[in-house]
């Protein structure tokens, strides 16, 4: 050994180490040795079933083998344990609620892990068997695995105040479930090689397969290659193979899809001065102005073009009809429909998952150069639902799905999922199921909403909570529209009349968080009993609802109210049928029949309903260009789609605010 002036002692050995570093199976064995507590604790308490907590533990060890390589040290266990909750999650989005055995078959033993502490008694079990799902994971990961609470949020992918809500309901829940009762625990028996031999046979597997399909597209290569161009068939002569034709495309370095041209779309005009006002007049004595007092009119067929003065554009994206006639851009995905928008600039649809193929809701936004990510649809009873509408609030997207006609019971579905800067950052299980039929929804960010019943004019509306803890409450019937913003929601509720007048009542709920399932009546509207109230919108500035004939072709009028001025207007449409209205401040879009243009369901407009919006002394009115567009309307955001036939556009662009207009 030195001494201390640094030489060695006489006569002493020298203490010689050499570190020889472990195999990669080495360092698995023993990660496997050291973790299988741990996760197969986590495994029983997230599904309760012994069987299946080994099979979602064995299949976690086959994931972290196949990507060993790329696992930063020290980080094994938080990598495995985001592994086994992510394949818990998807099997919970397929699964009902689950009963849990006792602690007397819990199958772990005491440890010294971080989560040794806490003491696992079957009172406890049987209480987290009877929690909801969202509650039941947060508690589990934040109690029982000791997790802080940013950390739950970034495993569960939601926010930390979803974090919160769901671990105090959770635990006030269980102290009023919890009872007494002592048992033994069984401790699990891990064979490290067995689970090692396991996960390389599965990693081989995955290889063989990878292979063999690599091999078929080679054959599949060779084969288009070889029937590119004309092939001559007996009795049928020269044929050109769907195969061959895509391989001489890509041959011929052209996409399998027509050269688009991203300029080819109707241009925002852009004037040199600000455009003047869409004209206005007074009310006249027995025009009817609805509930609304004093309001000017406006017509609809004085609008007068979109400029840049009303938006700030983005470049266009082109796209054209595929063989099935869907709408799709250059690299074959489906154009967004606008009314998916969000205040972000995302546009959510449904459609098809680009790496799986399975349905799907799906955004993308080019003008903010965000990739496409999504959520498959839910599968039920071996068959996957139909998708019935979509609503967006804030950074709220909720959906409606309908189960195939071969089920039975056949179920909607009303699901929610949270997307944060492009980002999807939570997919929560079914807030809603139930067997009747499902007609329109609407959201705040704490609330769903949705009318249900056996047809489109016998509907109940309902409402509970979007973290999936209420009791669904019955607020309303005979609701004919629907609309919500963040913390607000207003519905059109229907009164028949016994000869030609009906009442509708425009009422507004908001204090859902309270309780208040009464609403109140924010104005009635007398109306002739062949129309209807067909749409509603709701901001803080604004409240607007259309009246029409049902099934006419013409004379709709939209009402809209200032909540905060005197400044109520009444358009007078070019045709009855409007889509997708929506509100922004003062703002308003929709799109609307137009029996003048060459598709009579394709005229689109940006109406700034105040003079604080426009700037003008009243409200203006604006078309949105083309001859066949739909357009929404969502925060500061809009986009529209221009369809010319074989070519469509779709436009992104900002509202520009009023101060700067001039």
């Amino acid at each position: 050994m030195p001494t201390s002036d640094g030489a060695a002692g006489a006569g002493a050995p020298l203490e010689v180490r050499v570190g020889v570093p472990r195999t990669r199976d080495a360092e698995f064995t023993a990660f496997v040795r050291d973790s299988s507590t741990y996760l197969h604790r986590t495994a029983y308490l997230l599904c309760g079933d012994r069987p299946r907590a080994e099979e979602l533990v064995q299949s976690t060890f086959e994931r972290v083998y196949r990507t060993w390589a790329k696992v930063r040290p020290g980080t094994e266990r938080a990598y495995a344990r985001r592994i086994l909750v992510n394949l818990r999650i998807d099997a919970w989005r397929h699964a009902h609620r689950e009963s849990f055995p006792g602690d007397d078959n819990i199958p772990i033993p005491h440890t010294s892990d971080h989560a040794g502490d806490v003491v696992l008694r079957d009172e406890l079990v049987r209480g987290l068997a009877r929690l909801p799902l969202n509650q039941r994971r947060v508690v589990v990961l934040r109690h029982l695995l000791d997790l802080p609470e940013a950390e739950v949020a970034r495993e569960l992918g939601i926010a930390v105040g979803t974090v919160k809500a769901a671990n105090s309901r959770g635990l006030a829940r269980l102290r009023d479930l919890l009872v007494a009762q002592d048992e033994m625990v069984e401790p699990v028996v891990v064979d490290e090689k067995a689970v090692l031999d396991r996960s390389r046979d599965a990693l081989r597997r995955r290889r063989r397969r990878q292979g063999v399909g690599a091999v078929c597209v080679a054959v599949l290569l060779v084969l288009g290659v070889l029937t590119r161009g004309s092939v001559p068939l007996p009795w049928f002569g020269p044929v050109v193979l769907p195969g061959g034709e895509l391989i001489a495309r890509l041959l011929d370095g052209r996409i399998p899809g027509p050269d688009l041209d991203p300029t080819g779309n109707t241009p925002v005009v852009c004037p040199e001065e600000l455009p003047r006002p869409t004209p206005t007049r007074a009310s006249e004595a027995g025009e009817d102005v609805g509930p609304l007092d004093q309001p000017v009119v406006v017509n609809a067929a004085d609008a007068r073009s979109l400029s840049c003065y009303d938006v700030d554009v983005q470049p266009a994206t082109p796209g054209y009809r595929d063989r099935s006639g869907v709408p799709v851009s250059a690299d074959g995905e489906p154009l967004p429909e606008p009314r998916g928008l969000t205040d972000a600039g995302l546009l959510w649809q449904f459609g098809e998952n680009h790496r799986t193929g399975s349905p799907s809701i799906v955004q993308n936004s080019w003008a903010l150069g965000t990739s496409s990510s999504g959520t498959s649809l839910t599968s039920y009873q071996g068959a996957t639902v139909t998708p019935t509408d979509l609503t967006v609030t804030g950074d709220r997207v909720v959906w409606s799905e309908y189960a195939a006609e071969n089920t039975s019971p056949r179920a909607s579905f009303v699901r929610t999922l949270i997307d944060s800067d492009g980002t999807l950052t939570t997919v929560v299980d079914p807030v809603v199921t139930t067997e009747e039929r499902l007609w329109l929804i609407a959201a705040t960010q704490e609330h769903a909403l949705w009318t249900a019943g056996p047809a489109a004019s016998d509907t109940r509306l309902f409402a509970t909570t979007l973290d999936g803890d209420g009791t669904p409450a019955e607020l309303a019937a005979g609701v004919t529209a629907l609309a919500a913003d963040d913390d607000e929601v207003i519905a059109a509720v229907l009164t028949p009349g016994d000869g030609t007048t009906s009442t509708t009542t425009i009422r507004l709920f908001d204090d859902l968080a309270g309780g208040d399932t009464s609403g109140t009546v924010l104005v009635e509207v007398e109306h002739d009993s062949a129309s209807e109230v067909g749409a509603v919108v709701l901001s803080d500035e604004v409240a607007a609802w259309t009246v029409a004939p049902v099934g006419a072709e013409s004379g709709g009028i939209l009402y809209v109210l200032d909540r905060v001025g005197d400044g109520d207007s009444v358009v007078q449409l070019s045709g009855g049928v409007v889509d997708d209205l929506r509100a922004s401040g003062s703002v308003l879009s929709w799109t609307s029949t137009d029996p003048e243009s060459e598709n009579p369901a394709s005229t689109s407009y940006l109406y700034r309903a105040t003079e604080s919006a426009s700037g003008y002394d009243g409200p203006d009115l604006a078309r949105f260009p083309g001859g066949s567009v739909t357009a929404s309307l969502a925060g500061d955001r809009t986009a529209w789609l221009e369809d010319a036939g074989a070519r469509q556009w779709l436009v992104e662009g900002t509202v520009v605010p009023t101060l700067e207009r001039g």
